[in-house]
């Protein structure tokens, strides 16, 4: 045990750094009374792969920590501990063996604190309990999060200094790009630019100006498909073959994030400038190539074969694969940010190449395609951008109007269309709707006009299934298509509800249907009878709740551009900072549940939705506990903010 003085120097280090921060001070210090101090030289192990998990996490307190993987006989760094991180925690939590060594760099001053303390405080303070069990549930070694250079993937979840998470391999193993880059000028003719490409053996040349700011690329595919065809003459400028804008990003990415950024332009090459802009020098270049070699299987594979797929049965080949994979990030705790983002690419793939094969089957049977443009919409979860299990579909379909005398052959049309593309859905194994909202179904397969109608209605007469459509409609998703319609709808539901005022308030009262979901004595409220007798509905009690909550508040904002549920509350944290905590917490807390529900989905194979509360350890179902007060605390700023109380709510 420490000296008292000791003590309250521990105490004031550990004071700095949460979750300890969150500690009352007598807890804290009681704590910091029984800590053990370690002292490592350099090169000194401090746990090693594959032993079994010792009876303390350790905090660094001074030096450096490396964390390494042990892969094909060699040590993979994985991340440098820095003073205030926190490793250890994943093995004295599960009880499994440790996944990767930690070796002091430099002389390094450690503070383990043993098992027989920490978890009872992760029992007592919820809120620490949260802390980990969300790093613990995305899947790292813990240690503190530096945003990458490459979040242009996809704006991720707001995440502060104070949060840690747990990253897998591929997500924080940076990508080294080629520094040694081919380029050449924009006068150039292709014929020069193919001499440079074939004198240094690469599949692609930078276009850059004077200043070697990146103004486009070309590959060897574009030689072959537009100079070996015909189409650009060998000898004319080599603009004429190169693709603009080139999408450029900032050294620093992960392979992760490298490969969310590829699979989100559809592109093989990605240009790396000082800044990350075309407006600077560039300074080196990932490819499809270095990818795959740094990651074999990955779900940009699994979209490239998507795109090329030939039948439905290949679909659903490859959709099944995804699955196997998807699962399988999920056992090795990778994030949900990154899980979710791979599947929601997976999927839009796949309804890609699904609305193209409709489109060829239907040109076979001689039906011509109509002049008008059209949009697949998402809606629902994978609306949303956060579905992992295959559950049944939800999506619509939007088109351009027609003249009146083309009114009946368009709809025709795109009913056939909807239609089948469904149906392949269905094949590759997302069930019809029970509801029917399906592009099938001519009430959700509308010109925009129909559409407009359908949301003027559940906007200016809020019914309860008009309400209950705006919960699964306001989450649409332009997955395919002319996205300039669904952008045309978006500003006319923002107009609709600022047009119809007392809207929000009944929308409001719509999202308090499912309050949290513990009884008087603080027990999970779980289904009475039927098949899922026993069980916690996580979807309706827990997730649903803060989906609903977000959509609201966002809505109230007149904020469009985000669906997924947390970025609004990362957008939500940003334009109300007083409740950014809450916001930060609800996101977490979202997270948590899909990977609940997801793990428990694959376990029992099927929507997962129902959780045995038994079926969960102590330190999970704590942490859903304490979740579910996130739930209350947002219900109490809906209630007051639009004065729900004095409807008895």
């Amino acid at each position: 045990m420490l000296a008292h003085s000791l003590a309250t120097r521990t105490a004031d280090f550990l004071r700095q750094h949460p979750p300890f921060s969150y500690l009352p001070e007598a807890d804290l210090y009681d704590m910091a009374l029984q800590v053990k101090v370690r002292f490592f030289r350099a090169e000194d192990l401090i746990f090693r792969q594959g032993d079994p998990a010792r009876e303390d996490v350790y905090v660094l307190n001074k030096g450096q920590v490396e964390i390494a993987q042990e892969v094909d006989g060699s040590a993979q760094p994985i991340d440098l501990c820095e003073v205030g991180d926190i490793f250890g925690v994943r093995a004295l939590l599960s009880g499994q063996p440790y996944v990767a060594t930690a070796r002091a760099v430099e002389d390094s001053l450690v503070y383990a604190i043993p098992k027989v303390i920490f978890e009872p405080l992760m029992q007592k303070h919820p809120k620490v309990a949260v802390f980990f069990a969300s790093g613990f549930a995305a899947g790292m070694t813990i240690v503190r999060d530096e945003p990458g250079h490459l979040r242009q993937a996809r704006r991720t979840l707001t995440q502060d200094a104070n949060r840690t998470l747990l990253f897998r391999e591929e997500d924080v193993i940076e990508l080294k790009p080629h520094e040694e880059v081919v380029f050449c000028l924009p006068h150039n003719t292709v014929r020069e630019a193919a001499e440079i490409m074939t004198e240094y053996k690469v599949g692609s040349i930078v276009v850059a100006n004077e200043q070697l700011h990146p103004v486009g690329i070309v590959t060897a595919t574009d030689m072959t498909r537009k100079v070996g065809t015909g189409k650009v003459s060998i000898d004319g400028l080599v603009t004429t073959v190169m693709n603009q804008p080139v999408q450029t990003v900032q050294a620093g990415g992960t392979i992760a994030e490298v490969i969310l950024v590829m699979m989100k332009h559809n592109i093989r090459h990605l240009v790396v400038t000082e800044d990350g802009t075309p407006h600077s020098r560039f300074v080196g270049i990932y490819s499809e190539h270095d990818v795959l070699q740094a990651q074999g299987n990955n779900p940009a594979v699994l979209v490239k074969r998507l795109r090329k797929a030939r039948s439905v049965a290949e679909l659903a080949e490859i959709r099944d694969r995804a699955e196997d994979l998807l699962h399988a990030y999920l056992q090795q705790e990778i994030s949900v940010d990154f899980i979710t983002s791979a599947a929601t690419e997976i999927n839009d793939a796949l309804i890609h190449r699904a609305i193209e094969m409709a489109q060829a089957a239907l040109q076979a049977e001689g039906l011509e395609a109509p002049a008008q443009s059209f949009c697949w919409l998402s809606l629902g979860s994978e609306g949303r951008g956060e579905q992992l299990l295959r559950t049944d579909q939800d999506n619509a379909l939007l088109y351009e109007d027609p003249p009146e005398a083309e009114a009946e052959a368009t709809a025709a049309y795109f009913l056939r269309l909807g239609k089948a593309v469904t149906d392949t859905l269905e094949a590759c194994g997302f069930a019809h709707c029970p509801g029917e909202i399906m592009a099938s179904n001519p009430k959700w397969n509308q010109p925009l006009s129909g559409w407009k109608a359908h949301f003027a209605r559940w906007i200016r007469e809020p019914e309860p299934k008009a309400l209950m459509h705006g919960t699964i409609f306001f989450d649409f998703r332009a997955g395919y298509g002319d996205t300039r319609l669904s952008e045309a709808l978006t500003t006319y539901l923002f107009d609709l509800v600022e047009e119809a005022g007392t809207f929000i308030n009944f929308f409001a009262q719509n999202a308090l249907g499912n309050p949290p979901p513990l009884s008087f004595f603080k027990q999970f409220i779980v289904e009475r009878g039927g098949k899922h007798k026993d069980g916690f509905d996580i979807k309706l009690r827990g997730m649903m709740p803060l989906a609903d909550a977000a959509r609201l508040l966002l809505l109230h904002h007149r904020e469009g551009g985000y669906v997924n549920t947390a970025e609004r509350y990362a957008r939500l944290a940003e334009l109300e900072p007083v409740h950014a905590a809450l916001f930060e917490e609800a996101a977490m807390a979202y997270e948590l549940m899909i990977r609940y529900r997801a793990l428990n989905g694959f376990a029992e194979g099927n929507s997962g939705r129902y959780i045995k509360p038994e079926s969960l350890n102590k330190i999970e179902r704590q942490t859903l506990k304490y979740a579910f007060r996130t739930i209350d605390e947002l219900q109490s700023i809906i209630r007051t903010r639009f004065s729900l109380n004095f409807f008895g709510s």
